[in-house]
């Protein structure tokens, strides 16, 4: 158990100074979220290795199959990501199937890992809200 903890303590403290140098090197808009859509298609080709119009396709049971096969657990939460964020700035009627999925994603993350972040409750609480004003 303390083993863990410090293995956490340690890994956020990586992700915190990451964060500075990303503000440090590239300014105060390091953080923005990309708009275009080519941005998204290269995401799932370069990380997911899937097209995503593939992502799209999917039902929620083979998506389920697909993230308990194909990929490793530390890859669900970027991938939950890609779909909030794609869902968030989908133009072309997917908006709502890409939100689906990040929350499903994002809820089998923090119940894989056991672990979560509050910054994930304001992502799911950012697609049910946007879910409910579709």
């Amino acid at each position: 158990m303390g083993l863990s903890f410090k293995k956490d303590v340690l890994m956020n403290w990586i992700e915190e100074i990451g964060k500075f140098l990303r503000i440090w090197t590239e300014g105060h808009d390091a953080f923005t979220e990309p708009t275009d859509p080519a941005v998204f298609e290269d995401a799932y080709e370069k990380f997911f290795e899937k097209s995503r119009a593939y992502f799209l396709n999917l039902s929620e049971s083979e998506l389920s199959a697909y993230l308990k096969t194909d990929l490793q657990i530390q890859q669900l939460h970027p991938l939950a990501l890609t779909f909030l964020f794609d869902g968030l700035n989908a133009t072309d009627g997917n908006q709502e199937n890409l939100l689906r999925k990040a929350k499903f994603i994002l809820n089998l993350a923090m119940a894989e890992t056991a672990s979560f972040a509050f910054q994930d409750y304001q992502y799911l609480a950012m697609i049910d809200n946007k879910l409910k004003s579709l």
